[in-house]
């Protein structure tokens, strides 16, 4: 299957809320429907997940918890359009 390589990527720390802000650059850099999301809990279990993402936005949910107690790095990657696509062929 065709693997795309030009990708943009954010990351960082998110405490105590649900939303990370991505730069204002980021809608203009990447191709939206493309963007994948990880998260890692920092110091215990904290059944986090992607809830919504938009052009500038990733929104995390959670259960079972308060929203001020959320502690996690992140890691976003996504396509990029401002350059032509490099597909590899097997």
């Amino acid at each position: 299957f065709p693997v795309t390589i030009a990708v943009g990527f954010a990351r960082g720390r998110l405490t105590g809320g649900v939303t990370i802000e991505l730069p204002d650059y980021w809608s203009h850099l990447v191709h939206e429907e493309t963007v994948t999301v990880q998260l890692t809990a920092i110091g215990r279990n904290q059944n986090l997940y992607v809830k919504a993402v938009t052009s500038n936005t990733t929104t995390i949910g959670f259960t079972e918890m308060e929203q001020e107690n959320i502690d996690c790095y992140y890691y976003i990657m996504a396509e990029r359009k401002d350059v032509e696509r490099l597909v590899v062929e097997e």
